[in-house]
């Protein structure tokens, strides 16, 4: 089974660009994609995400292979009621953390994977959603250190972390560390370059990473071909298209 492990709906600021729930659905249906992990887009700019979360849910509410990851912003006061609120909801598995958007370090949030741990959440933490060079000229965020990511997880081993949006640079740079760990996973969406699943394969290992579109910023074909040009053994195929993330979101 095919799995998404990171694609986005709603609409993004700063360019024509808007991903709906039933776009996703048949981008998914056009790639044989069964199931996919999503979160709201806006929710990565208001200042309490919540809005967005809420919105999601309703959307997903009858789409039963679509599974959400809101976005908390552990600048809220309540972050952790929303966590709890979260882990209660049927279609959540995941609370996503954006700390370039909202104002924090990644190194901050070990209570918050302490927390998820707690509620059987896993933890996803997005390192960039978008090529800083199409940022508008007033806004040049920079990117999480994926180093600040692996340490959360070596801290947090009871909890389930994703790195979201991993470059093949930092991958490799971070290969040593990342191998260490049984509680981290790495989606490749942001991989780039011929043969790089392969490339990030032979650095990391292959249960770590997981097959992810970041849909509607990139094609969803992109990432299928990424897969195929890896020519990988079928067992590690399976692993990364799909087992790797019904372990890393408790989809099994």
């Amino acid at each position: 089974m095919t799995i998404d492990a990171a694609a986005y709906v709603g609409e993004w600021p700063f360019r024509a660009l808007e991903g709906t729930v039933a776009d996703l659905a048949t981008t998914m249906r056009g790639n044989r994609v069964r199931r996919a992990v999503v979160s709201p887009i806006e929710g990565l700019f208001y200042t309490d995400p919540r809005p967005a979360n809420e919105r999601l849910l309703r959307r997903l509410a009858r789409r039963r292979n679509l599974w959400a990851a809101p976005i908390v912003s552990l600048r809220m006061a309540d972050w952790r009621e929303q966590f709890a609120t979260l882990a209660d909801k049927r279609r959540v598995r995941a609370a996503r953390l954006a700390p370039a958007f909202h104002g924090y370090r990644a190194a901050q949030a070990g209570e918050a994977a302490d927390l998820a741990a707690e509620l059987g959440l896993t933890l996803a933490v997005q390192i960039r959603i978008e090529d800083e060079r199409r940022h508008p000229p007033f806004v040049k965020m920079r990117d999480v250190p994926l180093e600040d990511v692996v340490a959360l997880a070596a801290a947090a081993p009871s909890t389930r972390v994703v790195a979201s949006a991993v470059r093949l640079r930092e991958m490799l740079d971070s290969a040593q560390h990342i191998r260490q760990l049984k509680n981290l996973w790495l989606d490749m969406s942001h991989l780039d370059g011929l043969c790089c699943l392969k490339e990030a394969r032979d650095a990391v290992g292959a249960r770590r990473l997981m097959f992810s579109t970041c849909w509607p910023f990139f094609y969803a074909r992109s990432a299928v071909l990424k897969v195929a040009e890896a020519e990988m053994p079928a067992r590690e195929k399976d692993a990364v298209m799909g087992g790797n993330a019904e372990r890393a979101f408790g989809l099994a």
